[in-house]
């Protein structure tokens, strides 16, 4: 019989039984081919401690459970990891379910007000997709809100006692370009539950250049609350695979999200979606992102000619294989953020050199650059609460000052 192993921790190397059985839980059914994979794994001795242990990493717990409780009777499990698989199955539904009436109560308030939300991964597609929430675990609920709505949404976090450590209840600091973009603004109830702020879709350093079309396009979440929105399927399969890019896609679950999303979400208007990640200048994470979905999940999910719309010019390709080495993708080792992401803050780096190649909007970008090097006097009176009689020079000592504090900006510590 395999039992549990203490005090393992390590990542299950590609290829090994563990390995493999988290890719094959990895999904909501199970069809021939997978079936027969997961019952040849289970014939192995297994680190039943890894298993667990990654499918928690991995969000992929409940899924695991899923399908180790409707395994064959003459497949012997132990007792004692079904019994911590559905110890965590509720520990994730009671906390799910919890952050979700939260929002709502919060959401509703919004609503009162003529304040409309977009609501993003978890929370949008735990019930809408899985169909329960311990399949789907969240840390937090995602939305995407209008800059001109924060005043209204300061008053609804504060009267919930909302707090947080690096966003202050009141005005949003000063942009330098038309495409700064003020990112993962957290605020965090009473009871832990944390809402997480966005005004752009895809958060890449630099804003986008048609967010007002995600609103149009976005639809009502079908719930009592009118203001609660859910994303068209093209904004949230685009947002899907970006977000999976942007972190390396080193967790199963943002993978299963978007083969889910595909399997489920009908028809794809394809022509629309095209449309976006061209203007967007996204095309390589989509095609790049899907063949990695497609290939280490083992599953069909775009005909191939429409994938090949999206295919990479022959340097944006390189660059890719360059940041995102197959080897480190299959070991969940993807590097985050570099390459995919604008540093604005740092003109020297390697990084936005490959982020031009991969990303293009150089013209957007060198703007931006040149705008942090010299912000106008507005931007820096604003953020350091100055006169704005003061000279340029006279501000960058405080500017270096607050950089040495805090290295980074909010939107790229997460």
């Amino acid at each position: 019989m395999n039992t549990l192993a203490p005090n393992v921790d390590a990542a299950p190397a590609v290829g090994t039984p563990e390995w493999r059985l988290l890719i094959a839980t990895a999904r909501l059914e199970l069809d021939d081919h997978w079936a027969a994979e997961f019952r040849q794994v289970l014939g192995h001795k297994l680190d039943w401690e890894t298993v667990i242990t990654q499918s928690l990493i991995h969000g992929t717990a409940g899924l695991l459970l899923r399908h180790l409780a409707a395994a064959p009777d003459y497949i012997e499990i132990p007792a004692e990891v079904m019994e911590r698989l559905r110890a965590i199955h509720l520990r994730l539904t009671a906390s799910g379910m919890q952050m979700l009436a939260q929002f709502h109560l919060f959401a509703w308030d919004l609503g009162e007000a003529g304040v409309p939300t977009i609501v993003l991964k978890g929370a949008a597609l735990a019930e809408r997709l899985y169909g329960d929430v311990g399949l789907r675990p969240m840390s937090d609920i995602d939305l995407i809100i209008r800059e001109a709505d924060w005043p209204e949404i300061c008053k609804v976090l504060k009267k919930f006692n909302y707090s947080s450590v690096e966003q202050e209840l009141g005005p949003l600091p000063p942009k330098l370009t038309k495409y700064d973009i003020q990112t993962h603004v957290q605020f965090v109830s009473p009871a832990n539950t944390c809402l997480e702020f966005q005004f752009d879709l895809f958060t890449l350093g630099i804003g986008m250049f048609d967010m007002p079309g995600v609103w149009r396009r976005s639809r009502e979440a079908g719930t009592a609350n009118p203001g609660v929105r859910f994303l068209s399927p093209e904004d949230e399969l685009l947002h899907l695979l970006v977000h999976a890019n942007r972190h390396g896609c080193t967790r199963l679950k943002w993978l299963v999200d978007i083969a889910e999303s595909l399997r489920q979400n009908g028809v794809i208007n394809w022509d629309l979606l095209e449309d976006i990640a061209r203007r967007e200048k996204v095309t390589v994470i989509v095609h790049q992102t899907l063949m990695h979905v497609e290939r280490l999940l083992g599953v069909k999910l775009v005909d191939a000619a429409i994938l090949e719309r999206f295919a990479p010019a022959r340097y944006q390709g390189l660059a890719w294989n360059l940041l995102w080495p197959r080897q480190q993708l299959d070991e969940f080792r993807g590097r985050t953020e570099d390459g995919v992401c604008y540093y604005c803050y740092r003109p020297a780096s390697g990084w936005n050199l490959l982020n031009f190649a991969l990303m293009g909007r150089v013209r957007d970008k060198m703007i931006y650059q040149a705008r942090w090097i010299v912000p106008s006097l507005d931007w820096m009176a604003q953020t350091f609460d100055q006169p704005k009689s003061l000279r340029l020079l006279r501000y960058y000592p405080m500017r270096l000052r607050e950089r040495n504090r805090k290295k980074l900006p909010v939107e790229f510590e997460k």
